[in-house]
């Protein structure tokens, strides 16, 4: 009974997960490094309450999504709780480093290098989610499992096109992303169990 209170209240962190971070993605479009530095600068101070809050909505997004993972097991599967933790350093590194512009008021070319920073951090950040993907998703029904391994592959090819100003997965990565987080809160919540309690369990 306790087991089955505890998968359903993980249901319920992912759903909470995808709002926020649904809302925080929808308040602003932040600067990449394809703008001048000029640009970047002002938008930052153009719009640093709003950039401030969505990092806010970030960081309590990244809450939840980490009881979300503990719901699925990370505290007892290696490669889940290695791409839970590679999630979370790299969202806050998403996070710190447009609060810095927006709190800093930084010159041009100030602007300019910490967003090639934020980046690389963005890239960072989709290679960790194609490792929890695959992680979350390993023990999983067939058609789950496939669904992590798309998931992944999009996050990858995000992961790298991303430093060369490639945006065509912008959107459907994400949003695929997210996808797979709610089929997995929406498991939890009916209390489906994982039909590959062997090996791949533990990984």
């Amino acid at each position: 009974m306790g087991a089955a209170r505890s998968r359903r209240r993980g249901g319920w962190w992912g759903v909470a997960f995808i709002v926020t971070l649904a809302v925080s993605a929808g308040m602003v479009s932040l600067p990449t490094s394809t703008q001048s530095g000029a640009l970047i600068a002002g938008f930052y101070r153009a719009h640093a309450a709003v950039i401030l809050v969505q990092q806010v909505l970030g960081v309590l997004s990244l809450v939840f999504f980490l009881a979300f993972a503990r719901a699925l097991g990370a505290g007892r599967r290696r490669w889940l709780l290695v791409g839970t933790v590679l999630v979370a350093i790299t969202e806050i590194a998403t996070n710190v480093l447009p609060a810095v512009l927006a709190l800093s008021n930084p010159a041009p070319d100030g602007a300019y290098a910490l967003t090639v920073v934020e980046d690389l951090a963005d890239a960072a950040l989709f290679a960790s989610i194609a490792v929890f993907s695959i992680a979350a998703t390993i023990d999983q029904v067939a058609w789950v499992q496939v669904a992590g391994l798309v998931v992944a592959a999009l996050s990858v090819i995000r992961a790298a096109a991303s430093p060369f100003a490639v945006t065509a997965l912008d959107v459907l990565a994400p949003l695929a992303f997210l996808v797979l987080i709610l089929i997995l809160s929406v498991r939890l919540l009916i209390g489906t169990r994982s039909p590959i309690p062997t090996a791949a369990a533990s990984l």
